[in-house]
């Protein structure tokens, strides 16, 4: 299925009708929710899609420095999603990463997240699909259509599951080809997000991919201390003494493969360990002990997760790294350190703790 799900989904993004950024957002979204889950989920939530939109609009509602403002995502004006994320960002300005959940969320944040998902239920989700006047949904099906109830969402909200079935409900495949096909469609999607946001605000492209989805380098920093003593002074790859040299926070899981700040997939490195893994994947040496962190210094993490202000996600994490280990195929070359590439027999992550397959068990 894949080749005709990805001639469709070209189709999409070519006659698709864009007049703002929001169907770019779902199918980001719907991707990251297709490859976090570890295995193809048969459905994801309005729920759980509004979640990932927001943290899409998160980075892309700072002021733009070449123009010193937020940029436009509508044709007709600011696009209702990103003034919402950059009301609350404007309101709570020492948030780095969005918010988890629950009762540590800032005030307002659950009603940002009702907010959001109700703008996904009533305009892109039902649109997403249709192409030269017609509909195929080959990508999901929903419940409900264009003229969506305001108040059957409301009472959904408020607890009763009758008036409204938040499910988007995937065809058969499509969770499948999303994950497969996710290294070549996210470029594209955001090649085609970062297109319409730089016609819509008349400007250079120059620059403005790295600021739309790049990574928050800055940020960063602020957890080179407290990763420095979780990891006792030492390079998460080398093991050596990270008092000497300057040090940086690495993607043990590369931010090319897939973008997560979570702090499960943030380590301290010498800058010469992070030179030389580049964009590669790990060896599964290190995937154990980066599993074995994780679940050994929880409770530590959750301290320094609460202190910075920073998005943990543990479960999140591991499901992305299992469904980008599991698509690797036989015989890749994995970094070993230093300038070494260890060529793998992929039969052997299932039998490796809390990594690849196995991780999926754990």
């Amino acid at each position: 299925m894949t080749l005709p799900f990805l001639e469709k989904l070209l189709q999409v993004l070519a006659q698709g009708g864009f007049s703002s950024t929001y169907k770019y957002a779902v199918l980001l979204g719907l991707i990251d929710l297709c490859v976090e889950a570890g295995h193809p989920p048969t459905s994801v939530t309005t729920a759980q899609l509004a979640r990932r939109v927001v943290e899409l609009y998160w980075r892309q509602v700072r002021p733009y420095p070449v123009v010193q403002r937020v940029l436009g995502q509508n044709r007709g004006g600011q696009a209702t999603i990103a003034k919402l994320v950059a009301d609350f960002r404007q309101a709570h300005p020492d948030l780095v990463s969005p918010p988890r959940v629950g009762p540590l969320a800032p005030a307002g944040f659950d009603r940002l997240l009702v907010d959001v998902e109700w703008v996904l239920v009533e305009y892109p989700l039902p649109r997403l699909q249709r192409v030269g006047g017609g509909e195929e949904r080959f990508i999901y099906t929903i419940g409900w259509g264009a003229d969506v109830s305001r108040a059957a969402f409301a009472r959904y909200k408020r607890g009763d599951s009758a008036a409204f079935d938040n499910r988007i409900l995937l065809q058969p495949g499509a969770a499948e080809s999303l994950v497969a096909l996710a290294a070549v469609v996210r470029p594209l999607v955001q090649q085609n997000w970062m297109v319409m946001v730089r016609a819509i605000n008349g400007l250079p492209e120059a620059e403005l991919d790295g600021f739309l989805f790049g990574t928050e380098r800055v940020g960063l920093g602020a957890l080179q201390r407290p990763l420095l003593a979780l990891q006792n002074g030492r390079c998460f790859y080398c093991e050596g003494s990270l008092a000497k040299g300057s040090s940086q926070v690495d993607h043990f899981l590369p931010w090319s493969r897939y973008p997560d700040d979570g702090l499960d997939n943030l380590l301290l490195t010498h800058d010469h360990c992070n030179r030389e893994k580049l964009h590669f994947l790990a060896d599964i040496g290190f995937g154990g002990r980066w599993e074995a962190r994780s679940r050994e210094q929880s409770a530590r993490l959750d301290e320094i997760a609460g202190e910075a202000r920073w998005a943990r996600d543990r479960s999140r994490t591991f499901g992305v790294v299992a469904s980008v280990y599991q698509g690797v195929p036989d015989g890749v070359r994995l970094w070993a350190g230093g300038d070494r590439l260890r060529r793998v027999n992929l039969d052997d992550l299932p039998d490796v703790h809390g990594f690849g397959r196995g991780l999926l068990t754990s």
